[in-house]
């Protein structure tokens, strides 16, 4: 199945549309940082600009554990950036798979509902379509980081097994794309709540010690992302994204076209398509599939042990029903907190639409074990909705536009001020000043090395430079020169050198001595936010580092005390004996 998915992936030569070339350039650059300075960046130096924030807002620990990989298969970004997508959908299939098994569920049918997510028309669409690898890293994290969180709530003692793939799914879902982090945990969120009112018997099997073994892996992991995420969160509001929203509210209405009833509850991959739209994909749901479950309502037991199930599935049903209607109106979206509005498109809820009804398909299988005809028929019903999402699947796979451009060769030729060009991070809160009224100081990004910069200057002191620095003052630690605001043209930063004072050489009365040389010297700042961040990064990794020495010991102390146990039970058996 993963083959089937991942195929143009792995047998194809070309790129793929949207910012799928992006997030691959973005992280070959990240993987250059890491090799120079051994540590991630928060910037990328292009010839448009020099020290521009995307690492320290945007995925910076997925395009970090990415080009770490990058450099341990030997300098190889495609085949690690290709790895990483693979790896994406065997951890989306292999943690439906998970859940299901651990529902008791069948092999087979076991396989049910992730078939069905990942065949369906949006998942595949953010990956080959939209091309936004990180959106598509985190919502695949979320099944595999549920399962493995379950396994170890619900276990009588913390295991290697699911503790490694809790942790990793962790970091990758916390270092992948904020947006989703946003969306996910207040989806789960949301349905755990639910279940906890609605459920009681679900709400019987939480225990403390279990909800502290989660916590244990759960929280470090999210911290070794603090590096990044504690700044974005801190510095967000100074961002151009941040304060200029207006276009925010116009992509989602401008998208919510996509996301009518009509694209939504089609049996088409391709309906999107019929209406003009700089967003060519589909956005079908798994129309089949709703159907089933659906009718399963009907037919399903309701009495006894299956209580607890059938609540499960009308949760299921009603957050599904919930994400739908937030999608659907643009005017729920825009009554939420601001930062919800910030989506910018409508249609990244439908990922939370099918992670719910693929749990309610999930829990109507298990609703379904029992040795009724009626309920073996719908069981067996399962069968032609997986074909036809998995031939929807194939037929969509096979209708992508690509680019036509060699992949291999494409980190050379690609344009730098496609992506590079990236002004979401810029800081406009700062004083603007008019750009044709100051000097020009360019720092090269080839003289950039681990994220410091050095220039001699002779300008007078307090002469105003306008500079291709794109990052706010609130990220950089400048001597030799203070920041004193942005330029008008394109809101890189402006330097006023030496003292910071507001002199011009040009005005009268300035003085007549000979100019002195100045160094500027540009580096990452230290400021709390920034230092903290690294402090709980590292605590994180060192508290996970910590609990994989310690589960070993721990495993093997448990084991010889058993085994004594046993030992002081025989003897004291033969001693009765004896006796």
């Amino acid at each position: 199945m993963i083959g089937v998915l991942a195929w143009p992936l792995l047998f194809t030569y070309s790129g793929f549309a949207g910012d799928w070339m992006h997030h691959l350039w973005f992280m070959w650059h990240q993987s250059l940082s890491i090799q120079s300075g051994h540590v991630p960046s928060f910037f990328l130096n292009t010839s448009y600009s020099v020290f521009n924030p995307i690492f320290a807002f945007y995925g910076g620990t997925l395009y970090t554990v990415t080009g770490t990989l990058s450099l341990a298969l030997g300098e190889a970004p495609m085949q690690a950036y290709i790895l990483v997508y693979v790896l994406d959908f065997a951890a989306v299939l292999g943690g439906w798979y998970w859940l299901g098994r651990m529902a008791g569920l069948s092999r087979w049918l076991a396989l049910v509902p992730g078939l069905i997510f990942a065949t369906s028309a949006y998942y595949l669409a953010v990956a080959y379509v939209l091309g936004d690898w990180p959106e598509f890293t985190g919502v695949s994290m979320i099944p595999l980081m549920v399962a493995a969180g379950l396994s170890v709530l619900r276990a009588d003692r913390l295991r290697i097994g699911a503790a490694i793939a809790l942790t990793v799914s962790s970091i990758l879902f916390f270092g992948s794309h904020n947006i989703t982090i946003m969306l996910g945990l207040t989806t789960l969120a949301i349905a755990g709540l639910a279940i906890v009112v609605c459920v009681p018997d679900a709400r019987r099997q939480i225990t403390w010690r279990g909800s502290a073994r989660v916590a244990g892996v759960v929280v470090p992991a999210a911290l070794v992302s603090a590096w990044y995420l504690l700044p974005a969160i801190i510095y967000a509001s100074r961002t151009r994204l941040g304060r200029e929203y207006a276009h925010v509210h116009e992509s989602l209405h401008a998208t919510s076209k996509l996301v009518a009833f009509e694209h939504l509850f089609t049996l088409s991959r391709a309906s999107a398509l019929a209406t003009p739209s700089p967003y060519p994909f589909a956005v079908s749901l798994p129309l089949l599939a709703i159907a089933w479950v659906l009718a399963g309502i009907l037919i399903l037991p309701w009495g006894g042990s299956n209580r607890m199930w059938r609540r499960l599935l009308l949760v299921c049903m009603g957050v599904a029903s919930l994400v739908i209607v937030a999608m659907t109106h643009v005017g729920v979206l825009l009554a939420l907190p601001r930062q919800y509005t910030l989506i910018q498109f409508s249609y990244r809820l439908e990922s939370y639409v099918l992670l719910a009804l693929c749990a309610a398909v999930l829990v109507a299988l298990v609703l379904a074990r029992g040795s009724e005809r009626r309920l073996r028929i719908w069981t067996w019903l399962a069968i032609p909705v997986c074909a036809v999402s998995l031939i929807g699947a194939i037929q969509q796979l096979r209708g992508f536009p690509y680019p036509g451009q060699d992949r291999y060769t494409a980190l050379d030729s690609y344009a730098e001020d496609s992506a590079g060009n990236n002004e979401d991070y810029q800081d406009p809160s700062a004083p603007i000043l008019p750009r044709r009224k100051l000097k020009t100081l360019e720092f090269p990004p080839s003289t950039v090395y681990n994220d410091r910069v050095s220039v001699s200057v002779r300008m007078r002191p307090g002469t105003l430079v306008a500079t291709n620095i794109a990052a706010g003052s609130y990220l950089l630690e400048v001597t030799g020169a203070k920041p004193v605001g942005v330029d008008s043209e394109n809101d890189d930063l402006v330097l006023s050198i030496g003292d910071g004072g507001e002199r011009h050489a040009d005005e009268a009365g300035a003085p007549t001595q000979p100019i002195p040389e100045e160094t500027i010297s540009v580096g990452t700042g230290n400021s709390l936010p920034i230092v903290l961040g690294r402090l709980l990064t590292l605590s994180g990794l060192a508290i996970l580092a910590l609990e994989l020495l310690l589960l070993p010991a721990c495993r093997l102390f448990v084991a010889r005390r058993a085994n004594h146990r046993r030992v002081v039970a025989t003897t004291d058996q033969h001693r009765i004996k004896a006796g």
